[in-house]
């Protein structure tokens, strides 16, 4: 049977499928997502008051979403609490760089979290955080630190641990090395002021984990 040309022109523009591998879910929701918001253990992302009525069970909140797509085009939320203390390197190993990226402008923390947890030795704060998380670089934890007015009402809504804001109790690692010292120095951030400074790797410190949501730019 001869098809019209116009009609097989018509079918060859429309976008082809071969698999359900390949098939592009069209999720338009994170329009509407904001800081605040609760991230289930569902992998749904909602209000807390609907969180609840649904009985999801709440695992993370909205701290950040890109929306412009000005750097990675994703959303990313914060575990409800912090992880222990614990320290960046073993302190039983000499020092040695870990292969984590330097560079405190880069949103790289999960791909420092990988290197941290199978480069040479495991690293003590990857270790202790769920496979889910990652510990974010000196980037993403600036934009926690930004939100954590917006965010720690639902922390607490959600039993969760509040960011801090007592100075004594303020000091996170981040997953970044520190340029030209990276074997024995990172950075740690107070997310009570925003400030982040050097610190010996054998230091402990707690991690606050966060999780990555890659938003649906297809649509």
């Amino acid at each position: 049977m001869k098809i019209n040309k116009y009609i097989m022109g018509l079918l060859m523009s429309l976008p082809f499928v071969s698999s359900c591998d390949n098939h592009v879910y069209e999720d338009a929701s994170w329009h509407s997502w904001m800081p605040g918001m609760v991230y289930c253990s569902n992998g749904e992302i909602m209000s807390y008051e609907n969180c609840v009525s649904k009985g999801n069970t709440p695992e993370a909140v909205l701290f950040f979403v890109d929306k412009e797509g000005v750097f990675s085009g994703k959303a990313y939320a914060v575990a409800l609490n912090d992880y222990p203390d614990k320290e960046f390197i073993d302190p039983d190993t000499t020092y040695f760089a870990q292969g984590t990226s330097a560079d405190i402008m880069q949103f790289d923390g999960e791909s420092n979290t990988v290197k941290l947890r199978y480069f040479q030795v495991q690293s003590p704060i990857a270790k202790s955080v769920s496979p889910k998380f990652f510990i974010p670089s000196v980037a993403e934890m600036y934009k926690l630190y930004v939100s954590k007015d917006v965010i720690n009402s639902t922390i607490e809504k959600c039993g969760g641990m509040p960011l801090p804001f007592d100075k004594d109790e303020c000091w996170y690692w981040t997953s970044t090395e520190c340029d030209g010292a990276e074997s024995d120095r990172a950075w740690r951030y107070s997310l009570s002021s925003g400030r982040f400074e050097m610190a010996d790797k054998h230091s402990s410190y707690a991690t606050r984990p966060i999780i990555s949501i890659k938003l649906n730019k297809e649509e």
